[in-house]
């Protein structure tokens, strides 16, 4: 199967990528791909094929928020980590992180987003991670310069590759209650041998070095079923779609064939 080669103006990449879904039938994958374009007929491709489009199209023309998150998880999906995405600290969602001798998180913000949320996430970010960074449009580096901690890394989305602007430094203002609180009570008590200890009973028995070594633990093995599946699985997925498994951990091979 051969696939597209052409770029799709923005306003439609734009929508293309908010219709989509790894969920969709192929009806309604044929009719999104006519949308945007016009002079081809799709009637006669599976829904492999469908799905593969609709990830040339957007991996092509779309330099958005999946795409970046699928650029981050291949730099560190063979190496001795483990990933996970969409981790909730305090308010904020991080985008990704990842945890093995120290923690690092990385924040997406793309042409299309703003950084009214910044200053916000950037502080709950830098109370449990050790180094933080923000992927972002260049058309925000300047107001990200104001918002952001000089501790924090940057980097700057141009075309199909992120480069560096500055490396993030490491952060000594961690905030092991905070840490203790992004945990759910039963990776807790797994840490602590069941024994139910309170917050404030834990932080007074145990040094700040220590939780943050076990909250790195605890989400080392949070993840890391999810992490080996996609290691397991990559070759089979497509870009746009890696965040999807992650967190479904469905099998590629049967939901891309599906043709209800």
């Amino acid at each position: 199967m051969t696939s597209l080669s052409r770029i799709i103006d923005t306003p439609s990449a734009n929508i293309l990528a908010r219709s989509y879904s790894a969920l969709l039938y192929p009806r309604k994958l044929r009719e999104l791909l006519a949308s945007v374009t016009k002079d081809i007929d799709f009637s006669g491709h599976d829904k492999y094929s469908l799905h593969q489009h609709i990830n040339d199209l957007l991996t092509k023309s779309h330099q958005g928020e999946a795409l970046i998150k699928y650029q981050i998880a291949m730099k560190y999906l063979f190496k001795d980590t483990v990933g996970g995405f969409e981790i909730k600290v305090g308010k904020s969602r991080a985008d990704f992180a990842t945890i093995n001798g120290v923690s690092r998180c990385y924040e997406i913000k793309t042409e299309l987003d703003n950084l009214k949320k910044l200053n916000k996430q950037s502080w709950d970010y830098t109370s449990v991670f050790e180094y933080n960074t923000v992927i972002l449009d260049e058309k925000h580096l300047s107001q990200a310069l104001i918002e952001l901690p000089a501790i924090y890394g940057i980097t700057i989305i141009k075309k199909k590759s992120l480069k560096v602007f500055r490396f993030a430094k490491k952060n000594l203002n961690i905030c092991a209650r905070c840490q203790l609180e992004t945990l759910t009570t039963k990776e807790i008590n797994l840490l602590f041998a069941n024994e139910k200890l309170s917050i404030e009973e834990i932080l007074q028995q145990h040094s700040h070095s220590a939780i943050n070594n076990l909250f790195k633990l605890a989400l080392k093995n949070r993840y890391r079923k999810k992490w080996e599946f996609m290691r397991k699985h990559h070759d089979q997925i497509l870009p746009i779609d890696f965040q999807f498994f992650f967190s479904t951990q469905q099998s590629p091979s049967l939901l891309y064939q599906r043709h209800f």
